[in-house]
This record gives C-alpha cells, sequence and structure tokens, in this order.
C-alpha cells in the first residue's frame, strides 16, 4: 500500500532550515526541490541573457532574480520575476510577468505552476525553452508563441524587443 505524501502549510515550510541547494518550492503542501544540476549550463547563460537585456531595458521594472512569492497555498521561485508597478518586494506581492527556464521540470509540474500563475492574476508567465529555441507567452486567456527568428516582445514592457537568437546564443 502507498504511504500518502506528508503535506505542509507554507507556514511550516517558511521555517525549514534555508539550504542553497536544491532549489525548493511549495505546492498545495508538497515541497518540490530540483538540484542545481538538474538546471545546467544552457539554463543559467539563457537566464542570464534574459536578466542582462532586461536590466538594460529603459523602462526599468523591477527585475528580481530567485525571489520567492505566495499563491495562496504556494510558494513559488520563479527564476525570473518582474515587477513593473510595484515599488514594493514582499512574498505576498505578485509578479507581473513571472518567468520560467525549462530544464528538467516534469510537464506536469510546468503546468501547475503556470495554473497557479494564472490563477494568481499574473500578468504574463514566460516559458522558455532553450533546447527548442522557442517561448510560450501565456496570459490569462491566451498563449503565444514566439520561434527562433521571431523577438520576445510584451504589451506590458513597450519598446522592448529581444531577438530569441540573441536570448539563446
Amino acid at each position: 500500500m502507498a504511504s500518502a505524501a506528508v503535506r505542509i502549510t507554507v507556514d511550516e515550510f517558511l521555517a525549514l532550515p534555508e539550504i542553497e541547494n536544491p532549489h525548493r518550492e511549495l505546492v498545495h503542501g508538497e515541497i518540490w526541490e530540483e538540484p542545481a544540476e538538474n538546471r545546467g549550463e544552457t539554463h543559467e547563460i539563457v537566464k542570464s541573457n534574459l536578466a542582462f537585456a532586461l536590466s538594460l531595458f529603459a523602462g526599468r521594472p523591477r527585475l528580481l532574480i530567485g525571489s520567492s512569492f505566495w499563491f495562496g497555498d504556494a510558494m513559488l521561485v520563479p527564476d525570473l520575476s518582474l515587477l513593473i508597478n510595484s515599488c514594493e518586494v514582499a512574498r505576498t506581492s505578485i509578479p507581473d510577468i513571472a518567468i520560467e527556464i525549462v530544464s528538467a521540470d516534469s510537464a506536469t509540474r510546468l503546468m501547475e505552476k503556470i495554473a497557479l500563475y494564472r490563477e494568481s492574476a499574473v500578468s504574463e508567465i514566460w516559458v522558455l525553452y532553450p533546447r527548442r529555441g522557442t517561448i510560450a507567452i501565456y496570459t490569462k486567456n491566451a498563449v503565444r508563441e514566439v520561434r527562433e527568428t521571431g523577438s520576445l516582445t510584451s504589451p506590458l514592457l513597450p519598446g522592448f524587443a529581444l531577438p530569441l537568437a540573441e536570448l539563446f546564443s
């Protein structure tokens, strides 16, 4: 007989000792961990390329790297997140854009995270697929795919355009 997974609260999760590795998130009471080795060099290069491009953008949204956010009974840590209109950063803040770079996440876990972001009114979720050289941009009611010859743009960042060839190089 299979044993039931132990569920914990956000408060219990926050009381756990700090660790550097693995990357840890809480989803519906279940701890999800991803060792840094699973992310790999490509993941980190793409994250750095995007963070650099966003940091140079004249609109200067608040760019956060590895910050955690509460989404109901979940605590997620997007690879990158943008707060466009907020001056204050708190775990209870909702990012305007949450960015996930696909490396080793299972499809089920990734879809669960996207659903949580959408339910929590994150305006856009950018899911980067470095191996395919594409990006899926999720909004409340739609998904748009940007292919390798296109550019990453967003109505939330007027004037921002990053060619995918540069992002994934």
